[in-house]
C-alpha cells in the first residue's frame, strides 16, 4: 500500500509566497515621482564630455524604477547628447545598489559621434541622513560604441532605502 504525505496548507502557502517573491526585496520611501540631477561624464572614443544631467521618472515602494526623460546641459557639446531607448527601467537591488536597463544616448558630434548603449548599468546608492540627501554614483559604466559613463546624481525627493 502506498503512503501519501499531505503538506499542511500553511506550509504550502509559505513555500508559494517565498518562491514567487522577487530576488531583491527592498522598501523605498517615498514612492512616486523622482528626479535625479548632477554632474556626469560621458567618455566616447577617449573623449570626455562633462554635462549636467537631469533624469525624471518614478520609483515604486519595492524599488522598481522607470526613467521617462533624460536631458544633458552645460558645455556646448552637451546639447549634442540625447537620450535614446526611453523609458529606462530598472530596480533597486539592495540598500546600496541599483541596476538601470537599456540606457542609451546618441552623440551627434562629428568624427566621434554615434550610439552608446548598454543592456544594464550598475550604480551605487548612498544615503546621507546628516546632509539629507540620497546620491546615485556611476563609475565608468561601459556602454557600446566605445563609451562609458560616470557621475554623481542627487535624488529629489531624498529616498530612504531599506533592504
Amino acid at each position: 500500500m502506498k503512503s501519501f504525505k499531505l503538506v499542511p496548507i500553511g506550509a504550502a502557502f509559505a513555500w508559494f509566497v517565498a518562491a514567487s517573491a522577487p530576488a531583491f526585496a527592498v522598501t523605498v520611501t517615498p514612492a512616486g515621482p523622482i528626479s535625479l540631477s548632477g554632474a556626469t561624464a560621458l567618455t566616447k572614443s577617449g573623449n570626455a564630455i562633462g554635462c549636467q544631467a537631469r533624469l525624471v521618472g518614478t520609483i515604486s515602494g519595492t524599488g522598481e524604477i522607470s526613467i521617462s526623460s533624460a536631458v544633458f546641459t552645460g558645455a556646448n557639446l552637451c546639447s549634442l547628447v540625447t537620450a535614446t531607448n526611453l523609458p529606462w527601467t530598472g530596480h533597486v537591488t539592495n540598500a546600496s545598489n541599483l541596476t538601470l536597463n537599456n540606457v542609451g544616448v546618441d552623440v551627434a558630434i562629428p568624427v566621434i559621434g554615434g550610439q552608446c548603449e548598454s543592456t544594464a548599468i550598475n550604480a551605487t546608492i548612498a544615503q546621507n541622513t546628516k546632509q539629507k540627501e540620497t546620491t546615485i554614483g556611476l563609475s565608468n559604466q561601459p556602454l557600446s560604441g566605445g563609451c562609458s559613463v560616470s557621475g554623481t546624481l542627487t535624488t529629489t525627493p531624498v529616498l530612504n532605502v531599506d533592504g
